[in-house]
């Protein structure tokens, strides 16, 4: 009996419903804080077998539980934030956690998918080759429509696993397209294990093809992208104040939370670089500029370039504009103004309409306005860092445009927003990852944590426990040399899965039906 739900029409079995909730949730296993990447391809295969020969309304219905399940398990931390410091009830918080999630399930997975159903699949080697276009296209388009939230890529799942010499070459969504191919595959034998329907000629090569690409890391290894610039160390030191953002925004704490920066530099004049974290200061720049010449005084007196992040204000034609800051002092020099910036924290959508509904369409520093593209490198001496703030990091093609000018990267970071979550440890899967894919250090400076340094090849060198206060002290070194991600950017790959797209929908009209699709065709009910 179909229901108005569809629970027994759409999803057919009790079995297939439990299953794909199960895969779905299981995805979030494989990213980081647990990084158990099989269960990225468990979970693809799991969602292969349930939309490779369904009809499209249950493609439709199968698709958008996936989704859902899928989000919530993998961002239910965006609760800590709206509920926990954005003021908003458990009830609304809730509401609007998965109200997001079915929006991302519904609106910027769900179409990809019905593509998928109704044209790629039906082609030759649709339903492997389609179902890595399908992930990757879904990737990208995640990446930049209304602002973009890039998270939840399973190329990530890779960061130390054994794909992970492929990053340099072909990025986050070339992984996808790898995890996805392979996935689409392995759901194929199982097909022809327990129905014989596909062709065995066409899934020995399929096969052979994902050996290959699996095989490829070992040699992959072996190339050397990138360079040292010279073999003079950088000595690094990363300030972690673990203060509560109740302490942070608390104006009884700002006189000791500068008294605790200064006096913590001053103990590190025999660095090269300190590095402090995101809105280190909670006060314009313009209100603290006697404080900052003091540091700036100092840090050229001890050769040391001291970069903070701090809020700004700026007058352009004839307003005034707020940013989110980084500048570098002592001796170093610069500044840069965030380009992407996180909804509701930084800036309110719909401003004359929602701010000051309720708390978290008000929160403080949500006045910000994004910084221009192409902006100058930060300088500690003579090193070109490549700076970026908050989650600009997990925005691949950002990233990968400054690794030409850059010799080092740096991302500073305020996720005590996100709790004892694993929020905070997925941001830092994937700061890891920009490094693997350029070949850079990176420089990851945070209020509570994970404050981190990471290699070239995107391992962490050093790290400072979450919630606690210290002083993360290293050597890094400049690079030079540029990685094909680096060069070329996610482009080659995006357009990549549109020619295969593009390419399976021509040639449709000439696949043959396989044997028995007539008793479930997929373009009907």
């Amino acid at each position: 009996m179909d229901t108005f739900f569809g629970i027994s029409g759409r999803f057919q079995t009790p079995a297939t419903l439990i299953f794909l909730i199960l895969g779905a949730a299981l995805a979030t296993l494989s990213w980081a804080p647990f990084n158990l990447w099989p269960l990225a391809l468990v979970t693809l295969v799991i969602f292969h077998q349930a939309i490779a020969t369904a009809s499209i309304k249950q493609v439709v219905w199968r698709s958008m539980l996936f989704g859902l399940v899928m989000n919530l398990s993998g961002i239910y931390w965006l609760y800590v934030s709206m509920h926990e410091h954005g003021g908003a009830s458990p009830f609304l918080a809730t509401l609007m956690v998965v109200g997001f999630c079915i929006f991302l399930a519904v609106v910027l997975f769900l179409p990809f998918v019905y593509l998928y159903a109704r044209i790629w699949r039906d082609a030759p080697t649709g339903l492997t080759l389609g179902f890595a276009a399908m992930w990757v296209l879904n990737e990208w388009y995640r990446s930049w429509i209304l602002t973009g939230f890039p998270w939840l890529y399973f190329g990530y799942t890779q960061t130390e696993a054994p794909l992970a010499p492929w990053a340099p070459v072909i990025g986050t969504f070339g992984l996808t397209f790898v995890l996805a191919f392979t996935a689409g595959v392995i759901s194929q034998w199982i097909s022809q294990i327990k129905h014989g329907r596909a062709s065995k000629k066409a899934l020995f090569s399929q096969t052979l093809i994902v050996a290959l690409l699996w095989i490829a890391p070992f040699g992959l290894k072996q190339v050397e992208w990138v360079t040292r610039k010279d073999d003079t160390p950088v000595k690094v030191a990363l300030i972690q104040p673990n203060l509560s953002l109740q302490e942070k925004w608390n104006p009884a704490m700002f006189q000791p939370i500068l008294n605790y920066f200064r006096q913590t530099t001053e103990g590190l004049t025999d660095q090269d670089i300190v590095i402090w974290p995101e809105t280190a200061i909670p006060r314009n720049y313009h209100r603290v500029t006697g404080y900052l010449d003091v540091i700036d005084t100092e840090g050229q007196a001890s050769n040391t370039s001291v970069i903070l992040g701090i809020p700004s204000k700026w007058r352009k034609d004839d307003r005034v504009v707020s940013h989110n800051s980084i500048i570098s002092i002592g001796a170093g020099k610069g500044i840069y103004h965030k380009q992407k910036l996180v909804p509701f924290g930084e800036y309110v959508p719909l401003e004359d309409w929602i701010r000051g509904l309720i708390q978290f369409f008000d929160l403080p520093m949500s006045h910000f306005r994004p910084g221009p593209e192409n902006q100058e490198m930060l300088k500690a001496g003579n090193i070109e860092i490549a700076p970026f703030i908050c989650y600009e990091v997990v925005y691949p093609d950002l990233v990968s445009k400054a690794a030409e000018r850059a010799d080092i990267f740096l991302t500073v970071s305020n996720d005590a927003w996100f709790g004892e979550s694993i929020g905070p440890l997925q941001h830092l899967q994937m700061a890891q990852m920009r490094a693997l894919e350029n070949g850079r250090y990176l420089l990851r400076g945070t209020n509570t944590g994970v404050t981190v340094v990471v290699g070239p090849d995107g391992k962490i060198i050093e790290q400072l426990p979450q919630f606690e206060r210290g002083v993360l002290k290293t050597e890094v070194y400049a690079m030079k040399g540029l990685t094909p991600l680096a060069r070329y950017g996610t482009l080659p790959v995006v357009l990549l899965s549109a020619f295969i797209a593009v390419i399976l929908f021509l040639s449709k009209r000439s696949f043959a039906r396989r044997p028995g699709d007539n008793a479930n065709d997929p373009n009907t009910d």
